[in-house]
């Protein structure tokens, strides 16, 4: 589901929500009150004349009834339109330096024109209708009127009833004229907060495809024994992934795993930490199946350096701090100098409480991914996952980092993902895969004596890095 979807779901429709339980439904009683009371006096003034704007009556509900029809399917259209277009929104405002840096500007509005267009186009059938359907009540009402003046003149000049309670019947349709006005406002409230509240509470009631079982057991702590059991994976059954995977990495081993674009590197590893689980097969963690375990027991000791590290919006100190919130400062200053940013973070004006930016702007790749590396220090997992984490820096700051990285790593059972290859220098093993199944595994040197998969892709890597190197 596009980001923007989801922030229209949990602001725009949650406020759709609350402003018809602060208002309509409040004056709903009011109304009800209202139209209860009127019409009991006017029974109690003449029964006759009351069963004979009946019809009337009938007639309403049967235009609202229509009206609701029609208005609550629009409704659902006009919510996930506002979400499309809050999507919009929030790609140019994420990607605001890429799309100014490739001049397409004009092309992000139009893209924000389009969908506004369709957002009006929607809210505008849902004005006609409104005021079709709306008015149509109040002509109904007035026609009401127009024959109780016109029989109950007759009565009066007959002498069924006086003058007085002819105006006094007169005086309580008027009344019942807001009541009924108010259905229309409050079926047009209610139809919008009912389409709002399914947006809401299908995200909320939404089954993750990973589960925790209801008898799950706290993960003991671990010393990073993993083993892939004939495992496959696919977002369908029919499209599978990675197939039949046996895979095993001593505690404290450091494997890289390569392999062409889309051979399933990173779901390989993401499915360690439970973000996703095999469709057949079985994944072990110190002996022990990782579906058997509380989900975040499992993470708490799972650590992930990504391509392009999350930098969140605060101070320094709070990211470094993000997985482990009550850490000393003496504890981040510790973890910052092992990650090798502790210097730089001293010559800032505010030092650890210096404010980074949305997504960490203000500072460069190897800054992020240094805090990055922080954060897993301060965490201490026993199982670390490095997601390509050198891509983005040039050769020297990836030459620093991985000098870093090894006093890391060092007591870890980490998997390294990576088409640098000066990360492959770390590992003791290298696993190559290719279309969803492990192909080769060895060491660099075993790997370039066969001369295979691992050696093309070797040397195409080299050729990237002295490419960019000139």
């Amino acid at each position: 589901m596009p980001i923007g979807q989801l922030i229209s779901r949990i602001t725009s429709d949650t406020d759709v929500i609350s402003m018809f339980l602060s208002r309509p439904l409040s004056n709903a009683l009011n109304a009800l009150i209202l139209g209860v009371l009127a019409f009991s006096a006017m029974i109690s003034i003449n029964l006759k004349l009351t069963l004979m704007i009946m019809p009337f009556f009938i007639a309403i509900i049967i235009v609202y009834y229509r009206y609701s029809s029609l208005i609550r399917p629009l409704f659902l259209k006009i919510r996930n339109q506002y979400g499309n277009l809050t999507s919009v929104v929030n790609n140019a405002l994420v990607g605001v330096i890429t799309i100014k840096a490739l001049g397409v500007e004009e092309h992000s509005v139009k893209d924000f024109e389009k969908e506004n267009k369709k957002y009006l186009d929607l809210t505008m059938k849902a004005a006609k209708i409104r005021a079709i359907y709306i008015p149509i009540v109040s002509l109904i009402v007035g026609a009401a009127t127009v024959t109780i003046l016109y029989f109950g003149g007759i009565g009066a000049i007959a002498g069924e009833f006086t003058i007085g309670s002819l105006l006094a019947f007169i005086s309580y349709l008027t009344m019942l004229v807001w009541p009924f006005r108010f259905i229309g406002m409050f079926i047009t409230a209610f139809q919008r907060s009912m389409t709002a509240a399914k947006r809401v509470f299908d995200l909320i009631e939404a089954v993750p495809e990973v589960e925790e079982k209801p008898n799950a057991i706290p993960m003991p702590p671990i010393k990073g024994h993993i083993v892939f059991e004939n495992v496959s994976f696919g977002f369908s059954k029919d499209r599978l992934i990675l197939k039949n995977i046996n895979l095993e990495i001593k505690p404290g081993e450091k494997i890289a795993i390569i392999g062409p674009t889309g051979s399933g590197k990173t779901l390989l590893v993401m499915m360690i930490p439970r973000f996703f689980d095999p469709i057949e097969g079985r994944i072990l963690i110190d002996g022990i199946d990782i579906r058997d375990v509380k989900i975040r027991s499992l993470r708490k000791q799972i650590a992930i350096v990504p391509q392009e590290p999350y930098i969140f919006a605060g101070s320094i100190r709070d990211n470094i701090a993000f997985g482990k919130p009550k850490a000393s400062l003496d504890e981040i200053i510790r973890a910052a100098k092992i990650a090798r940013i502790h210097d730089f973070v001293e010559k800032l004006p505010q030092k650890y409480d210096t404010l980074v930016g949305e997504r960490g702007i203000t500072l460069s790749g190897g800054q992020k991914q240094r805090i990055a590396i922080a954060r897993v220090i301060l965490v201490d997992p026993k199982i670390l996952i490095l997601d390509d984490p050198t891509s983005n820096l040039d050769a020297e700051t990836e030459k620093e980092f991985i000098e870093m990285l090894k006093e890391v790593i060092k007591d870890k059972t980490t998997i390294i993902i990576t088409s640098r290859p000066a990360l492959l220098k770390l590992a003791d093993r290298i696993i190559v895969l290719k279309d969803g199944t492990i192909v080769e595994e060895g060491s660099h040197e075993e790997l370039v004596a066969k001369k295979g998969l691992y050696y093309k892709l070797y040397e195409e890597m080299v050729k990237a890095v002295e490419a960019e190197v000139r």
